[in-house]
């Protein structure tokens, strides 16, 4: 007769054993390592320069607050092209647009820039190249009839070591 006590109690205290485990399990916090969701505009932020004949000519800066990019583009208020597109001389005045938009496209960032003196709207895609490494182009601007299509022109991102973006 004791035997048919002890099973069946042993088997209740099992039952309870096993629910606290599984209640204790449950309760505790799930370790495993999921992969934070980066923000597609984390990679834009920063100080991105132009050279043009060996000097820095265009200069933007993009912050990330939040979920959104802030930031200026300063750039010469005239420059010329060459027939092949190329950029083939840069003026000494400075114009500084400060940024209005930045949406991320399949083509790169759409930048929405507003000159403060004039009102003047523009817009620029910059596409990453690299880490520390992107192009920008203007996008959706008239140009004059007869103009060559305009090459993008290649950024570094400060801090990068020159080394860093000859590999891109």
């Amino acid at each position: 007769m004791p035997s048919r006590v002890v099973i069946p109690t042993l088997l209740f205290f099992a039952i309870i054993v096993t629910t606290a485990l599984a209640a204790q399990t449950a309760t505790q916090p799930n370790n495993e390592t999921r992969p934070a969701k980066k923000n597609p505009l984390a990679a834009y932020a920063g100080t991105w320069t132009g050279s043009f004949e060996g000097k820095p000519w265009l200069t933007v800066k993009l912050t990330l607050q939040a979920d959104r990019l802030f930031g200026s583009m300063q750039r010469p208020h005239d420059f010329q092209f060459n027939d092949a597109g190329e950029l083939k001389s840069v003026s000494d005045a400075q114009t500084t647009e400060v940024l209005e938009d930045a949406v991320v496209n399949p083509d790169g960032l759409l930048l929405t820039v507003k000159n403060a003196d004039s009102q003047e709207v523009n817009r620029f895609t910059m596409r990453l190249t690299g880490e520390s490494s992107a192009e920008l182009k203007m996008s959706a601007m008239s140009m004059p009839p007869g103009m060559p299509k305009v090459k993008p022109w290649k950024l570094t991102k400060a801090g990068a070591s020159p080394a860093e973006t000859a590999q891109h």
